[in-house]
């Protein structure tokens, strides 16, 4: 494997990746041939291992083509501020690496399990660490949170063959990809790359007992059909899950982007942590009157 360091399209995102190379980061995965796997910690002011605060993981989109590991840093510093610990990992791509759809998806879950891992070592409260990801990125993290029921011998628990697997607190998904056999979805190559297409299928995976859910999309996105977002979320909410979606009527295919469409950004980014605080995942947020970042 090899990796690269993608230049930057714009100052703005630019900036973001100073923010990011600023940011404290661990070695979250190592492989043999010496690549390793960062993941950037952004956290509160005075934010301590014994802290026991809230957290999200963050999966930047880019559709597995493009490298955008500073996707999510605005998001990551206005989140801190309210005492949540942002975390951003990296993950391999088919723009960095020469890997399959299943080893993409594997880092995702990978991901997932090292930071319920190491919560304490974070400073993190392991029932609190939410998920979150765009396009491609939100596809991993609906992965981690829908995987399904393990089964169990009968006689491990009397009356149940079942038990749930280790969920997030939540799931949040921004123009996220929710239908591998869906148009949008092409690029990935997942059929041709994976195994078992149907068991990354978020559609194929939806059944009772999932975390809540928060859905974000641009209705002027020309690339993803907000439609089949709003089918998705209203699947959720019909196997009792809880579940919401927010339409930005301006947003686009740049919905993340604090410096494309502020307005956007921030209508997406407060209805977030309303829902965050109405779960009783997040802390109730002060709303302010003026721009959310810079």
């Amino acid at each position: 494997m090899t990796s690269f360091q993608r230049k930057a399209r714009t100052a703005a995102e630019a900036r973001c990746r100073r923010l990011l190379d600023k940011a404290p980061c661990v070695v979250w995965k190592r492989f043999t041939d010496g690549v390793e796997l960062k993941a950037y910690i952004i956290a509160p002011p005075g934010h301590t291992p014994d802290s026991f605060a809230p957290s999200v993981m963050f999966f930047f989109g880019g559709m597995w083509a493009l490298e955008f590991n500073e996707e999510f840093v605005s998001w990551a510093m206005h989140l801190a501020s309210r005492g949540i610990v942002c975390i951003l990992p990296e993950y391999r791509t088919h723009a960095r690496f020469d890997v399959t759809a299943d080893d993409i998806i594997t880092d995702g879950l990978d991901a997932w399990q090292w930071v319920r891992h190491n919560a304490a070592h974070l400073g993190l409260d392991q029932e609190q660490i939410s998920l979150a990801g765009s396009d491609a990125g939100a596809l991993l993290a609906l992965n981690a949170a829908m995987q399904p029921m393990v089964e169990k011998r009968k006689w491990w628990k009397p009356g149940s063959r079942d038990i749930p697997p280790i969920m997030p607190a939540s799931v949040a998904i921004f123009r996220g990809v929710i239908d591998i056999e869906a148009p949008e979805a092409k690029t990935l190559n997942i059929k041709a790359e994976s195994q078992a297409p149907n068991s990354i299928n978020p559609c194929a995976l939806l059944r009772r007992y999932l975390p809540p859910l928060f859905c974000a999309h641009g209705m002027a996105d020309p690339l993803l059909d907000y439609g089949m977002r709003e089918w998705f979320c209203e699947q959720w909410k019909s196997l009792d899950n809880e579940a919401e979606i927010v339409l930005s009527p301006t947003g686009d295919h740049t919905l993340t982007h604090f410096d494309v469409n502020p307005a956007a950004f921030e209508q997406i980014l407060l209805a977030w942590e309303t829902f965050m605080a109405e779960q009783g995942i997040w802390p109730e947020s002060v709303i302010e009157d003026r721009a959310l970042m810079w």
